[in-house]
């Protein structure tokens, strides 16, 4: 049976009858196969737990992204080296939380992976002694059939040589009461006794008479004793022939029982090597998530010092943007004061030449009169100043609007300043235009933070001095003179102040910025 065992284990081989017995060993392998079972799902499940999370983590940093993005609007107007470290340090702060959420997902796991391949090991370990016992008990088994075979065996040698006895001494018995009761003459053992001639022959007869029926009656005692020895070894051979119906019984079941305690072996060591592999895994994943985070705290140190500096080097910065910007502004109030002066002296002048025209057709109508001659006067109309639309400006770009007009929160600074214009958000080398006709009156770079800038004045309408501004302009093809509306100043970048490619659009009215929309 043992080697009908090995047989199995390495190729299949018919079962015997008697196969529902057994069922204590295969309970026991069952229960070893579920615990591996529960030992594989409990790493499936840590494996699934470990996944779900990875994804609220990443859905965390899908948030955190927009909103650094969004801090680059914010940004804007700011030294792109202040920004440029602003965003690191926030963009490093953000990736802490995820960072560490994945440190103790990664720990979690790993922790987990552990336990299972801890559970696993003992599993593997209860498995492996449970096939040694089976085979243990398959071969004690097969043991003690073979010894029931063997006695078996030397039960029917033994009852074939005492029914071979019985039938030689029964052979024997039946001559010798043929010879006493049939036998013809002096043949028989009566025709010895009374055929004696003399009483001496007598006593030598029936001497040897006593001799032949002491001799049957050996032979008969001896036929009793093998007959009753053969109807014991008869027994014995049906209580060995039962007892080797059950040996096989409990062979076959030993047998199914070591199959069944080798299978869930087999299965505990596969669910222990990939136990050991998942822990390893787990225990690498942990080490690179704890080593991500600690570069992301070294980045954070680095970040926050260059933050200090540029953050300093910004105070000076913008006093010194704040400087141009004066200087702008006063330039632009006096343009606007002499436009002003320039234009009331030409209304001035006009209406002395209306007036001058009036009194003109006056003496015209008055000599006219003196003639007897009817002259109707024709009176020049009012002065008035040029009607403006409310839609003066055109368009110098189309795109999105990522920045609006108005107050908003630096948050490096801690302060609300003015966003002084509209931003749209167009490709670097997109053409820029003139927003209506004018007279460039600057054009260049400008260390205040403007970048590459243009200019514009339009004089005046709607009483005030318009003016506008392009700025972050890559290029600039028109550097001074008279434009029409539409025509090209250069193309858009994202020099100066600036954390991307847009155009800043910038409207003054007698120096002061106002929002854009309320000319467009």
């Amino acid at each position: 049976m043992l080697h009908m065992w090995l047989m199995r284990r390495s190729g299949p081989t018919p079962r015997t009858a008697g196969s529902s017995a057994g069922t204590g060993k295969a309970t026991s392998a069952t229960r070893l196969t579920v615990a591996g079972l529960v030992v594989t799902c409990s790493v499936a499940a840590a494996s699934a737990s470990f996944v779900a999370h990875a994804d609220s983590v990443s859905d965390q940093k899908k948030k955190n992204d927009k909103r650094i993005a969004a801090l680059g609007q914010q940004l804007e107007g700011t030294n792109a080296s202040l920004a440029r470290a602003f965003v690191n340090l926030e963009r490093t702060n953000a990736a802490l939380p995820v960072a560490q959420q994945r440190v103790a997902a990664a720990q979690g796991a790993q922790a987990r992976a552990q336990a299972a391949q801890v559970a696993a090991e003992a599993t593997e370990a209860r498995a492996i002694s449970a096939e040694a016992k089976a085979r243990a008990h398959n071969e004690a088994v097969a043991q003690k059939l073979a010894v029931a075979v063997a006695n078996e065996q030397r039960a029917k040698e033994q009852l074939a040589k005492s029914a071979s006895g019985l039938v030689s001494s029964q052979d024997a018995l039946d001559s010798y009461a043929a010879e006493v009761f049939q036998g013809a003459g002096q043949e028989s053992q009566l025709g010895m006794v009374f055929g004696s001639t003399s009483p001496e022959d007598f006593a030598n007869r029936l001497i040897m008479a006593d001799t032949a029926s002491a001799v049957a009656s050996d032979t008969i005692d001896k036929l009793a004793a093998m007959t009753a020895d053969s109807t014991s070894t008869r027994s014995y051979l049906t209580s060995v022939r039962g007892e080797i119906v059950e040996l096989k019984r409990q062979a076959e079941a030993a047998l199914r029982g070591a199959e069944a305690a080798a299978a869930a072996a087999t299965q505990a060591k596969n669910q222990a090597i990939v136990a050991r592999n998942n822990a390893v895994t787990a225990t690498a994943n942990a080490a690179a998530a704890k080593a991500q985070l600690d570069a992301l705290k070294g980045k954070q140190t680095a970040y926050a010092a260059d933050l200090a500096v540029q953050r300093q080097n910004e105070a000076a910065d913008l006093a010194s943007a704040r400087a141009e910007s004066s200087r702008l502004q006063a330039i632009l109030v006096e343009r606007a004061r002499q436009a002003r002066i320039a234009e009331q002296k030409r209304q001035a002048k006009l209406r002395a030449e209306r007036a001058a025209k009036i009194k003109a057709e006056r003496a015209k109508a008055a000599a006219a009169k003196k003639r007897g001659q009817v002259y109707v006067p024709r009176n020049p109309p009012p002065v008035q100043s040029e009607p403006t639309p409310s839609n003066f400006l055109s368009y110098p770009a189309v795109g999105p609007t990522t920045s609006g007009f108005g107050m908003r929160f630096h948050p490096v600074l801690q302060k609300w300043m003015l966003h002084d214009g509209l931003d749209w958000g167009i490709a670097c080398g997109t053409p820029v235009y003139a927003a209506a006709p004018g007279e460039v009156i600057r054009a260049g770079w400008r260390a205040s933070g403007w970048g590459n800038q243009v200019v514009i004045d339009h004089g005046i309408h709607r009483g005030v001095d318009l003016v506008t501004t392009y700025n972050h302009m890559s290029s600039i093809v028109k550097f001074g003179g008279h434009v029409n509306r539409g025509q090209l100043l250069g193309y858009s970048g994202t020099t100066g102040y600036s954390t991307g490619c847009h155009l800043h659009f910038g409207v003054y009215e007698d120096g002061t910025p106002v929002n854009p929309r309320g000319w467009l």
